[in-house]
């Protein structure tokens, strides 16, 4: 399992470096493609979450061709929607979803699901694309390693130390010591990032530890979601595409999270 795990992870990885870089000196990646495979990863990740809600086929063409339509329009039309996007995230992901978590219902309805798809997705979606095109690639994969240093810590330091539950109900691996062991990963990797000035987004050590701390409760926040999603609807994975990691839901969960987050923690909303 930690093999395929790996393994998985450096080949999306690798898929990542070459949408967002082509070949250097050779081929530059068009901006377009890297959008529309931005959207099927948002929407590929809405049909796993709609599959395992049991949605009929109607429901799910509505609510995907839903999504599309408003990431189009955001992504076409020229209103600057980051003021919308920024308030959007920081009511998902520190009121709304935190009070899921918490309060742990043990049904969900098939039009809370189509409204917390929307609440995730579009964020995510809009967040990076306009981090990548206004920022650059290089900060916008710095970003995103965010959630897979926070992952990461937790995942080893979890398994080697965890001993307490952050929310046993919904994901009995995940532990506090995981959580503070991800939180340090993300420290160091942003003082690393700091001391070389690599990101832009990171004016003063204040910023990253702020950095740091929130962004890794985000991610947990992100992850703890997905799967309290996979909880209710009685599944282990939100699908069987990438081995080792299950679906694109359960390999993108905390980065949903953590760049809709980041994005208006650069524009100085927290």
């Amino acid at each position: 399992m930690l093999i395929h795990r790996t393994l998985t992870a450096l080949v999306l990885f690798f898929i990542t470096l070459f949408l967002l870089f082509g070949i250097p000196g050779v081929f530059k990646m068009p901006d377009m493609i890297f959008v529309t495979m931005t959207w099927l990863l948002c929407i590929a990740a809405v049909y796993e979450l709609t599959r395992m809600y049991k949605f009929n086929i109607v429901s799910q063409i509505g609510l995907l061709f839903i999504i599309t339509v408003l990431l189009v329009a955001l992504h076409f039309t020229s209103y600057d929607a980051s003021w919308i996007i920024q308030i959007t995230s920081l009511l998902t992901w520190c009121l709304i979803i935190p009070t899921i978590i918490v309060w742990q219902p043990k049904n969900i309805s098939k039009v809370v699901i189509c409204g917390l798809s929307i609440l995730i997705f579009i964020p995510a979606f809009y967040s990076i694309v306009v981090i990548q095109g206004v920022f650059g690639s290089v900060q916008l994969i710095s970003i995103l390693a965010i959630a897979w240093m926070a992952d990461s810590g937790a995942y080893f330091v979890g398994r080697k130390f965890g001993k307490h539950k952050i929310a046993p109900n919904i994901s009995p691996g995940k532990t506090i010591e995981g959580a503070l062991g991800g939180m340090a990963f993300v420290i160091i990797y942003l003082l690393i990032l700091k001391a070389l000035n690599v990101a832009v987004y990171l004016p003063n050590y204040l910023t990253v530890f702020k950095f740091a701390i929130i962004l890794t409760t985000v991610s947990i926040l992100g992850d703890l979601m997905e799967s309290w999603f996979k909880r209710v609807a009685k599944v282990k994975d939100s699908g069987s595409i990438l081995p080792g990691h299950g679906g694109i839901y359960d390999r993108i969960d905390s980065l949903t999270a953590v760049i809709a987050v980041a994005f208006a923690m650069i524009h100085g909303v927290i």
